[in-house]
């Protein structure tokens, strides 16, 4: 199942004080590594979401600790026949957990100049976009989609992003709400759960 978490950019100081008891050691080193208060809400939020989906989903009751990938992914060290993955943008936070392979990406509706997209559109997609009156949205949709397929493999952002294409993403599935895109990877469509902040704290 697929949770999200929104408007985290109107969280506080005071959710993370809450936070911190439900929070592994693990957990906690990587929240002191952390310097911008929004990158701590956000991470303290991610785990929380997962510690619920494990919960509502599996009845595992339990502070996940990780194991990683060659290239950072992480993967839970008690249940390896369960999969997880795990995104946030300023805005929002999204978890998924399946009992297979999965990713999920989440991604701000913002600007993004036709100069950056050249460095992860394919040429075809590129041609496709340049003519556009207002190509932001488009691009934002499709660095997520991106993003999310690179995730499946660990690779995330050491994967060459300009040969991810439609072609090759066909499991992937995307939605629009106000503020953000959330793609995921999953054999079925999945209905989000929109969980409140005080729900998981």
């Amino acid at each position: 199942m697929l949770y999200i978490i929104e408007n985290t950019d109107k969280l506080t100081k005071d959710f993370i004080e809450k936070a911190v008891p439900q929070l592994s050691l693990q957990r906690l080193r990587r929240l002191d590594e952390l310097k911008i208060e929004s990158d701590r809400i956000n991470c303290a939020a991610c785990y929380l979401l997962l510690k619920k989906a494990l919960l509502d989903e599996y009845g595992i009751d339990e502070k996940p600790e990780f194991t990683f990938g060659t290239h950072g992914k992480p993967a839970l060290e008690n249940h390896t026949d369960i999969y997880f993955n795990f995104s946030h943008c300023r805005n929002s936070c999204a978890c998924i957990v399946s009992d297979k392979p999965t990713a999920v990406d989440i991604a701000d509706i913002r600007y993004i100049s036709m100069r950056t997209a050249k460095y992860f559109c394919s040429p075809d997609e590129y041609k496709e976009i340049e003519n556009d009156p207002e190509p932001s949205e488009k691009l934002v949709r499709l660095w997520s989609i991106k993003e999310c397929f690179s995730k499946l493999d660990g690779s995330g952002l050491f994967s060459d992003f300009k040969i991810i294409t439609k072609d090759n993403t066909d499991r992937l599935h995307t939605f629009r709400k106000e503020k953000y895109y959330c793609t995921y990877f999953s054999e079925d469509k999945l209905e989000p759960i929109i969980v409140k902040a005080d729900e998981i704290i």
